[in-house]
């Protein structure tokens, strides 16, 4: 096994080689995190884009346990049921984002839905409706395009030598 110092003098020495290449893994991790951006933000980027906001209520609350994949590790969690009314009838949902502790009922909210499937709904949090699933998105998306900088500037450096 070689040494540090041996590990990095190798590095240094095929460092044009190296940066080649470089722009492989950073595309990959660019596509999962995209990919993963999209899987948990897809239902909520909708929402923003096609939903109605109208006013509901929180009725009550749902007690949810979730356990680590180990089975070491739970917690509790209270999510809010929420109804508003469309144009036809009263509809219910329980909304993704819950609190440790139950909160008050008949608490006014601002509901974001679908209209053509009113069950499809979130309370409508500025910044929250955003979050986890944007960052890792645009984090996803910088990697990717740099990956294709890399890649076009690798390319000229190939050709021009």
């Amino acid at each position: 096994m070689p040494s540090a110092e041996e590990l990095v003098a190798r590095l240094t020495s095929n460092k044009a080689k190296i940066l080649r290449y470089a722009w492989i893994p950073q595309v990959l991790a660019g596509l999962f995190l995209l990919s993963l951006g999209y899987f948990t933000g897809h239902a909520h980027f909708h929402l923003i884009r096609e939903g109605t906001r109208v006013p509901g209520r929180i009725v009550g609350y749902k007690q949810e346990n979730f356990r680590s994949s180990s089975g070491s590790f739970s917690s509790t969690g209270y999510m809010p049921i929420v109804e508003f009314h469309t144009n036809e009838r009263f509809v219910h949902f329980q909304d993704w984002l819950g609190n440790s502790i139950a909160g008050s009922k008949n608490v006014p909210v601002i509901v974001l839905y679908d209209p053509a499937n009113p069950s499809v709904a979130m309370i409508d949090r500025p910044v929250w409706n955003w979050i986890p699933w944007a960052p890792i998105f645009v984090v996803g998306l910088l990697l990717v395009l740099s990956a294709m900088n890399g890649f076009f500037k690798s390319r000229r450096t190939v050709e021009t030598s």
